[in-house]
């Protein structure tokens, strides 16, 4: 359902955003790289260009809970995650934005987007709070030349 949207989205010349991410049990139990690579493959449709498509990482149990995977565990899904588009649509998959959700807030949106491979932001509940959301602003444009970073 997910790819069929994906496609959607492309023919009527829009971005799509293609979030993955496992549950708290999924990342306990060690299979946050296979459930995360298994939601790549049945999420992104063949012909995926870097230009009309990002993957952001959401980790489930991180969404609106106040709690961050640590800086090691998002960088470490980032750089797996890049290894799968890479695999699959080799140039296109080394050029797609890799974004990070799951809690950002002001606190922490620099720290998350200096991470490597981590190419932008979906910010959720700081989003809803001007003050919260300017500050996230204020955090990236600390560490970048424009906001582009901010999705």
């Amino acid at each position: 359902m997910v790819a069929a949207k994906a496609n959607a989205a492309w023919r009527a010349g829009l971005l799509a955003i293609i979030c993955i991410g496992e549950t708290q049990s999924q990342r306990r139990d060690g299979n946050a790289l296979a459930v995360c690579g298994a939601q790549i493959a049945g999420s992104l449709p063949e012909g995926m260009t870097s230009s009309a498509t990002a993957v952001a990482y959401e980790p489930h149990w991180a969404i609106g809970t106040g709690h961050t995977p640590t800086a090691q565990q998002i960088v470490q899904m980032h750089a797996h995650i890049r290894h799968c588009l890479e695999v699959r649509f080799g140039a296109e998959g080394r050029a797609a934005r890799i974004l990070y959700g799951g809690s950002v807030v002001p606190s922490n949106a620099h720290e998350i987007l200096a991470l490597r491979e981590v190419g932008g932001a979906l910010i959720g509940g700081a989003s809803l709070k001007a003050a919260e959301f300017g500050a996230a602003i204020r955090a990236v444009s600390k560490s970048e030349p424009s906001l582009d970073a901010l999705a």
